[in-house]
């Protein structure tokens, strides 16, 4: 297994330590322990079926130039996500969550095109800016409703 082989490659370990120490060492307010685990694993696993479906089966991108998975691309899919999800779902307050929504969309909309500008990822029949409307939805309507739903739970425990 050979690191940093691929263009842009510096980029994904970048994002995938720094969201990962962030998640670690960010103070704790909407999540516990038990909430960051379950935000990751259930982020993590939707991560990856979507990137599947969006990069392989419909071809619409590819990471390190390649149709097959690296590392990099397994931890970019695996952490880098969950890790923006759990971080967005632990510091929500309803009363901001246009704030919320608009900030955490341009984020990710700035890190996905750090991952073409940077060389890593490959838009094939894909334009960057596309991304807004699902990052959006998902920050504006489900991750809330998914905070609600955890809170629910694990109250009830």
């Amino acid at each position: 297994m050979e690191l940093m082989k691929y263009e842009g490659e510096w980029y994904v370990w970048t994002l995938v330590i720094t969201t990962i120490l962030f998640v670690l060492i960010m103070p704790k307010k909407n999540l516990t322990w038990v909430g960051i685990f379950i935000t990751i694993v259930f982020s993590s696993g939707f991560s990856w079926i979507s990137d599947s479906i969006a990069g392989s089966l419909i071809d619409l991108f590819d990471l390190a130039k390649k149709q097959t998975i690296e590392p990099g691309d397994a931890m970019l899919i695996s952490f880098v996500p969950a890790s923006i999800a759990t971080i967005y779902v632990n510091f929500y307050k309803p009363h901001k969550k246009w704030i919320f929504a608009f900030v955490f969309t341009l984020l990710c909309f700035v890190l996905e095109l750090g991952l073409v500008k940077s060389g890593y990822m490959v838009n094939n029949d894909w334009n960057t800016w596309y991304g807004i409307p699902v990052y959006f939805t998902l920050f504006r309507f489900f991750f809330p409703w998914y905070l609600q739903l955890l809170s629910k739970n694990l109250s009830n425990n």
